[in-house]
């Protein structure tokens, strides 16, 4: 008996300690990604035959800034800028598809700014990074434990869940980058 519960105590263990808590730093980030498969995507980015992104970093630097241009493990269902159908005809961000509810990640280091549902967004984080630059993380199905505005964060902590909260169709996160107080394209801003 004593056998069985030994073997059940290390499964469990082995269990939580790969799910992520908060201020977990992930280090699954792709190197490359794509769009999503049978997706017909009105606002692509520009793919390869394989439909992976050409010339796409996981990275950018926005001044001494650097971003995750998709901080989570996803496909792309809606690129930024115009687009036919959806919420609206100008897309203000990227939309990172998962299916199923997946962990997001800080995009970069910072002071989170809010967390909060707003209209159409539903879930939301929202983190500066600097006095003109923030991330905007939308859709969430759940927030981080004990995640709150004034945190600080490091690039590639644990903050949510993908969800399908607010105006949207699926499982994702909406991700958008603030530059100026103009939403700039995720996946092309910055060097």
């Amino acid at each position: 008996m004593r056998r069985v519960v030994t073997v059940f105590l290390i499964v469990s263990l082995t269990a939580c300690a790969t799910a992520p808590t908060p201020g977990q730093r992930d280090t699954g980030i792709s190197s490359s990604l794509a769009l999503c498969p049978g997706a017909g995507i009105s606002n692509a980015p520009q793919t390869d035959r394989n439909q992976r992104i050409i010339g796409y970093s996981p990275q950018t630097r926005i001044g001494r800034t650097t971003l995750y241009r998709a901080p989570v493990n996803a496909c792309v269902s809606s690129g930024f800028g115009p687009r036919r159908g959806g919420a609206s005809s100008f897309h203000s961000g990227v939309d990172l598809f998962t299916r199923n509810p997946a962990p997001i990640y800080a995009g970069g280091d910072g002071v989170v700014e809010s967390v909060k549902s707003m209209r159409g967004y539903g879930k939301t984080i929202v983190i500066r990074h600097s006095p003109d630059l923030k991330t905007r993380y939308a859709h969430l199905s759940r927030y981080a434990s004990g995640i709150r505005p004034g945190d600080r964060v490091t690039r590639g902590d644990y903050i949510g869940h993908t969800g399908e909260t607010g105006n949207a169709t699926a499982v994702h996160l909406h991700y958008e980058i603030i530059v100026g107080g103009r939403a700039r394209n995720p996946l092309t801003v910055g060097r």
